[in-house]
């Protein structure tokens, strides 16, 4: 596979956590106009999600399994993979902390630091560059 190839689907692997983070910026949407170009990069990650029955765990199980585990594919996809997996899992585990305690603007900054953190991968996967972020690029290293 070319490294144009993976590059694209790198950047496609990264708008599951994107998509994860929406519901968390929804009043920022009302105010600013242009997040809206968010809905539509994450539109065939809802599609998916809304066709299948359980199709964000199905999803999920998917990438995990068809890309992750796969030592077939190669390594800048299968990392890129699971350094989206594991931020849709900080955005979940993050998600059930603002349940438990509804703290005014928490799920602004939720959403702004997922979706910095997402914007910053696609942006490394652009130029060919493995996203290093802190301690889930260590996770990600060491599931790989």
């Amino acid at each position: 596979m070319d490294n144009l190839n993976q590059r694209i689907i790198s950047i496609f692997l990264y708008t599951f956590p994107l998509k994860a983070s929406i519901p968390f910026g929804y009043m920022l949407f009302y105010k600013f106009s242009f997040l809206k170009v968010f809905l539509f990069l994450t539109l065939p990650i809802a599609i998916l999600e809304k066709s299948l029955p359980f199709g964000n765990l199905l999803l999920f199980l998917i990438i995990f399994f068809g890309i992750v585990r796969n030592l077939k594919a190669p390594y800048f996809i299968r990392f890129n993979a699971c350094q989206a997996l594991l931020i849709n899992i900080a955005i979940i585990i993050f998600s059930y902390f603002i349940q438990i305690f509804p703290l005014i603007g928490l799920n602004y900054l939720l959403f702004i630091v997922s979706t910095t953190l997402t914007l910053f991968s696609i942006f490394q996967c652009i130029n060919g560059i493995e996203p290093e972020i802190p301690l889930i690029s260590r996770s990600v290293r060491m599931q790989i």
